[in-house]
């Protein structure tokens, strides 16, 4: 848009000197002075907006390469011939007051070149010029002294135009900048999340494997034993291999209610829609009917829970439980779960046969107590444990306080 208003105050100008000095012997002097003027601010247009074909040999010519000095001295000498050319065109006709028109592009054009201060700089030189042109005006010193305030009033008004306009096109800019910077820190950290995911998947399938190497894997092959002792006793011992055959059927059991176990920790249909407190009563339910376990819930729910959080206590109990159930010998288990914002916990005990913590410390995956520490751990929380023989087991999982370590 500026640079249609620069073509038409151009025009404008040259269909109005046509016109006064059409028949006129400087008729052709003064279209000659504006084909000049038009013609360099044909070739400023092409090289500032950077055409390939017909800019780049001109730009050469003109000064104007990349180099911010280059484009300074292409700047001042387009100025200077043009402030020439006005001047010329001033003292050619007798209508100064419309070829002062000519100085409003070339001070738009001081502000873009120079920035404010030398652009102003530029603008009070074309004022000086105007002045003193004028005051050889034929109506008079007063009236060219007026005129010559008047049009130095247009050139600065224009050029206060040209700064805001740099102004409002630089933060243009920077906010484009901003942006694209957004946007690639978007696109990274959308990289870091997926990247985050395949871990979290990656994680959840390795302790999957883990589960059924430390469980069903086992079952699995003491069923295998089970069953190929059957068939070498079936011929020999009868009695001995039906023994072997109800053997087979309890693993078979075990064997299923393990992947059962296993496969409810991934997703919980009760924990995404209704939530852990609701999951736990399921699965103390569960529990119940398929093992035979008694399990006391003591909730006190106040605190919301993350996704991550609510699912890695789920697990953590329904493992908790599992170990009960096949390693302590106990009917009865209490499941403590306190939702307190900071100072969340959560308890499992049982009055089973119990072991020496000390013991295993050092046995990786010992009756699933890594797999619960690394859940509690991925959490954020605290694990610990305590049990000593005969004497039953507690399980302790506790949030960290903001700012305070493990």
């Amino acid at each position: 848009m500026r640079t249609l208003g620069v073509y038409l105050i151009f025009a404008a100008v040259a269909l109005r000197g046509a016109g006064l000095f059409w028949g006129n012997v400087r008729f052709s002097a003064v279209m000659g002075l504006l084909a000049a003027y038009g013609l360099l601010l044909v070739v400023k247009t092409l090289a500032t907006s950077g055409y390939p074909s017909t800019g780049s040999g001109l730009r050469v010519a003109f000064l104007w390469a990349d180099s911010k000095v280059s484009r300074l001295w292409g700047g001042a000498i387009y100025l200077l011939l043009q402030c020439t050319l006005v001047i010329f065109l001033l003292d050619k006709s007798t209508y100064e007051d419309f070829f002062n028109l000519l100085f409003i592009p070339l001070s738009l054009d001081a502000v873009v070149f120079f920035g404010r201060r030398f652009g102003y700089a530029w603008i009070a030189a074309f004022s000086i010029a105007i002045l003193a042109v004028m005051q050889f005006s034929e109506e008079g010193r007063l009236f060219g002294l007026a005129m010559g305030i008047l049009y130095s009033g247009i050139c600065l008004l224009f050029g206060g135009y040209a700064y805001q306009v740099l102004k409002a096109e630089s933060a243009r800019a920077q906010n484009q900048r901003a942006f694209d910077e957004l946007q690639s820190a978007h696109r990274q950290l959308q990289g870091y999340a997926d990247q985050a995911a395949n871990l979290a998947v990656e994680r959840e399938r390795n302790r999957l494997a883990r589960d059924l190497h430390d469980s069903v894997t086992q079952t699995v092959f003491s069923m295998n034993l089970a069953a190929q002792s059957a068939s070498l006793l079936l011929d020999k011992d009868p009695l001995r291999s039906s023994g072997q055959l109800v053997r087979l059927e309890e693993l078979s059991a075990n064997a299923l209610s393990e992947i059962q176990s296993l496969v409810s920790q991934l997703k919980p249909r009760s924990l995404a829609d209704e939530g852990l407190p609701s999951a736990l009563r399921r699965l103390a339910d569960e529990r119940a009917a398929r093992d035979g376990l008694r399990v006391s819930l003591e909730i006190q729910s106040e605190a919301v829970l993350s996704e991550a959080e609510a699912l890695g206590l789920y697990s953590i109990v329904n493992e908790a439980l599992t170990n009960i159930v096949k390693h302590s010998g106990a009917r009865e288990a209490t499941v403590r779960l306190k939702l307190r914002g900071e100072s969340s916990s959560l308890e499992i005990e049982d009055r089973g046969r119990g072991f020496d913590p000390q013991a295993v410390s050092n046995q990786r995956g010992h009756l699933g107590l890594a797999g619960m520490a690394e859940r509690a751990a991925e959490m954020g929380w605290r694990f610990s444990v305590e049990s000593n023989p005969d004497r039953g087991t507690k399980i302790f999982v506790k949030q960290n306080q903001a700012g305070g370590g493990e």
